[in-house]
């Protein structure tokens, strides 16, 4: 005789998948903490003009960041290297940066081992053109070896 409290794999997936879809489902109704904000309670907040950039607020700094952030592991290169072994194109990245910006990125990732280690310097350059208060940038540590720059 069959537990009732017991499950097949069958019926637990079946469950998970309406489960999921019902979330799923719930999410597309939610609005963002800023729409949210913007109209009052029991009113369907106003749609964004189209290309207006999302930000999600921290609840512990109260800091407006970018839904879209702006990865740096693959910046345009120049053909040939300088001596230090850099090639990025500093002034395509700058223009970059500053149509980013423009349009409402303010969240930047970065780390050591992006572009054989000049990433961070480069973004350094075209982020210092700009209000430090105006953007945030994160970097993080790698497992990628100067000697080698790949993961082995």
């Amino acid at each position: 005789m069959m537990d009732k409290n017991k499950i097949n794999r069958r019926g637990f997936l079946r469950a998970l998948g309406v489960s999921g879809a019902a979330v799923a489902l719930a999410r597309c109704g939610a609005k963002s903490e800023e729409k949210a904000s913007d109209a009052p309670a029991g009113t369907a907040s106003p749609k964004k003009a189209s290309g207006e950039m999302t930000y999600r607020t921290n609840s512990v700094t109260g800091d407006k960041v970018s839904l879209l952030g702006y990865g740096c592991m693959r910046l345009p290169t120049l053909p040939e290297s300088r001596p230090d072994g850099d090639n990025i194109d500093q002034e395509t990245v700058n223009r970059l940066v500053d149509y980013a910006m423009e349009h409402g990125v303010n969240y930047y990732d970065t780390s050591p081992a992006y572009c054989k280690g000049f990433s961070e310097r480069a973004m350094g350059v075209a982020l210092s053109r700009h209000p430090r208060d105006k953007y945030f940038i994160a970097t993080k540590m790698s497992n990628f070896s100067p000697d080698t720059w790949t993961r082995e």
